[in-house]
């Protein structure tokens, strides 16, 4: 009698405890792998964030100050061109000597007439009129260096898929506002947005200037500034004590629950195709230089590329278009355009900054609101330790 072999084999229910468990492995894996790849991203960022510091020092030993945050030059008559940012100053120490030097020669080609002085003796003259400045745009528009981007943000790119400019993950720190919870700088603000901690050293900046209709704050106490050089002979707080770059690499919502539009955090945001991106400092308006301190004094510009540090870290619930928005901090139109946007990133616990002395720190999002300021500010005699 010939015999039957019988193939062995799982049965259903082994084979769906055998799935159960591989499913309850992947589960447990993929938190880890998800760490691990943000810990890589987060890595690359502070690699940025270290190699634009760095590229800042070079600029400082090369020429002795740093550059400026941003400018706008005056033009025939009344008009105002939009100058660039400081990422124009140091392209040259970050290996983007060729970007550098095609720029250059559009703003001299354009020029109206020698108006300032860029690179610390370089003679770059007359930012040209809307249409070289589309020319500019469009010559860049598919540079996109990743030195400038986080690779943590979920922020597109550039305003379109086709340009005009790459929106940057990093912004200039001009210094911060008073470290003073009676000051007017906070008068406006809604208190989620952070205030100094009761019982603080007072400290109130020597130079200020308010946008009136926004409340929007700009001042001198930082490292980069607007339309004026610094060097490190000025920061006398230590220069490891203070920032001169952070992040600006995540989405802000409205601080109006009700209100789900989401709004750009990056620093080169406008939604004008001619213009934007890190190519720009200020926008249209009045010249003038940071005053010192008077009262409701108009800066009736818009800002790029820079901020004055006013409310807490990581603040991902500022913007808006109601009443109750943070001062400073609109998405679109004049008067105190991005002036006071709020450092943050998509990194989570909280961000990174750049120092003047080369180095990166994590500063946490429970970080005080007078713990920030200390840090953007160059010359307040406090100096605080991070943990």
């Amino acid at each position: 009698m010939q015999k039957r072999s019988y193939r062995s084999g799982f049965t259903l229910v082994e084979l769906l405890v055998v799935i159960a468990i591989i499913g309850i492995l992947v589960a447990l894996l993929l938190p880890a792998i998800q760490a691990a790849r943000e810990a890589a991203r987060r890595t690359q960022c502070l690699n940025n964030l270290k190699n634009i510091s760095l590229a800042l020092q070079n600029y400082h030993d090369t020429y002795k100050v740093f550059p400026q945050a941003a400018t706008n030059f005056r033009g025939a008559g009344p008009s105002n061109r939009m100058g660039p940012s400081w990422w124009y100053g140091i392209f040259p120490f970050i290996e983007q000597r060729n970007i550098h030097d095609k720029l250059a020669a559009m703003h001299r080609s354009g020029a109206v007439r020698p108006h300032f002085r860029w690179e610390g003796g370089e003679g770059i003259n007359q930012f040209p009129a809307d249409t070289a400045c589309t020319q500019l745009a469009r010559a860049v528009e598919k540079f996109v260096p990743e030195f400038m981007r986080c690779p943590s943000s979920p922020l597109p790119v550039m305003y379109t898929q086709t340009g005009p400019v790459c929106l940057p993950s990093y912004v200039a720190i001009a210094g911060g506002t008073d470290i003073n919870p009676a000051s007017d700088h906070y008068a406006h603000a809604n208190p989620n947005f952070g205030l100094p901690a009761a019982g603080t050293r007072i400290f109130n900046n020597p130079n200020v200037e308010i946008a009136g209709g926004d409340g929007g704050i700009v001042t001198s106490s930082g490292m980069l500034l607007p339309k004026e050089h610094t060097n490190i002979a000025k920061c006398t707080d230590g220069t490891s004590n203070t920032m001169i770059v952070s992040e600006q690499s995540d989405w802000l919502r409205n601080v109006n629950a009700n209100n789900s539009t989401r709004y750009h955090g990056d620093p080169g945001w406008w939604q004008n195709t001619s213009r934007g991106g890190w190519l720009t400092g200020l926008g249209f308006g009045r010249v003038h230089s940071v005053q010192p301190r008077t009262a409701n004094v108009v800066w009736d510009e818009n800002y790029w590329n820079f901020t004055t540090v006013r409310y807490r870290p990581d603040l991902k619930t500022v913007i808006g278009t109601n009443a109750t928005r943070a001062p400073g901090c609109k998405e679109t139109g004049s008067n105190g355009d991005g002036m006071n946007r709020p450092l943050q990133s998509a990194h989570p616990g909280g961000i990174l900054a750049g120092m003047v002395d080369g180095s990166v720190q994590f500063v946490s999002g429970t970080t005080g609101l007078e713990v920030l300021l200390r840090l953007a500010i160059r010359m307040d005699g406090q100096t605080v330790k991070l943990q």
